[in-house]
């Protein structure tokens, strides 16, 4: 699964920093090889591909280390990549300035142990929103994983990022024992989740297939529901119209309804062509979640929403 994969890694990256923190630290290309290609792969950018990822990108004779693309092959973000323990914020300016491309809406800049994203409203680097500052050596593998999630392809290529919200009852120090990621949620079936307020937003969903995706709105469990159904084969082009009524579309191949009028928040389920209308409340969004998963024919108890144990 996702979250143990980036657990066990980070604890590689980890001990790369402190047992070849001298050699890495004299060049950028050994930085990148040994700490930020592994990261960058596991969260859905694979740089050996140049679909997903273009090194040394080209904007008006700048060279950026990394365009992460989305649709159409176009960035959706940046990354600038340093030594390690190199300065960084120095090159904030540079960073958002890069950024300032048609269609980027997120900065980051690491030097493979210090990580920062930023979401960039304006080239100005007084008008830019921190997304991520962590350091990979003095922070627990497991929250660091959960911080991460936000950088995942779908989540970048979606425009769904917020920074994750951490367990309360978080190891003190990296030295601790890490427990698992699982052992800070509680997984409830989808057949029996109730949307009330007390228990708060789901942070996660998993599949009967064992694939955990994050939740960054309670939206995203219709989302995130469209997008596996599509990945399975099960929801396709042919049964759109089983989601919808006279007047209105759950989701389209346009964000337009039946009646007419377009979608009123209208977001995109990453890997599908499908635009799905995203202006739902938490009730709205669970009940929808479960009729298009018994509609396809699975089995409820078998979808888990997990909610951050208080």
């Amino acid at each position: 699964m996702l979250l143990d994969e980036l657990i066990a890694l980070i604890g590689t990256l980890r001990k790369r920093i402190a047992d070849h923190g001298p050699t890495l630290s004299v060049s950028e290309t050994r930085t990148r090889v040994a700490l930020i290609d592994p990261l960058l792969q596991v969260l859905g950018w694979d740089t050996t591909d140049p679909s997903a990822v273009i090194p040394e990108y080209d904007v008006s004779g700048r060279k950026i280390d990394y365009a992460l693309l989305g649709q159409n092959s176009l960035p959706v973000a940046i990354v600038e990549a340093k030594r390690l323990g190199g300065p960084l914020q120095p090159f904030l300016e540079q960073m958002t300035n890069n950024a300032n491309i048609p269609g980027v809406e997120f900065a980051g800049i690491t030097d493979g142990n210090q990580w920062e994203l930023y979401e960039v409203l304006k080239s100005d680097t007084s008008d830019v929103r921190q997304l991520l500052n962590l350091k990979i050596s003095s922070s627990s593998s497991h929250l660091s994983a959960l911080k991460f999630l936000l950088l995942r392809r779908p989540n970048l290529v979606s425009g769904l990022v917020e920074p994750a919200r951490v367990p309360v009852a978080a190891p003190p120090s990296i030295d601790d024992p890490v427990p698992p990621v699982s052992d800070s949620i509680d997984w409830v079936p989808l057949s029996r989740f109730v949307a009330l307020k007390k228990f708060g937003r789901p942070e996660f969903i998993r599949f009967p297939d064992g694939s955990e995706l994050q939740l960054l709105s309670w939206y995203g469990l219709v989302q995130q529901t469209i997008g596996w159904l599509w990945s399975k084969g099960v929801l396709t082009l042919d049964n759109v119209s089983d989601f919808s009524t006279k007047d209105s579309y759950w989701f389209h191949t346009e964000a337009i309804h039946p009646s007419g009028k377009p979608f009123f928040s209208p977001k995109p389920v990453v890997g599908t062509p499908l635009i799905f209308e995203a202006n739902l409340s938490r009730f709205e969004s669970t009940r929808r979640a479960k009729i298009l998963m018994s509609r396809c024919r699975q089995d409820l108890s078998r979808v888990h929403c997990g909610v951050m144990r208080k």
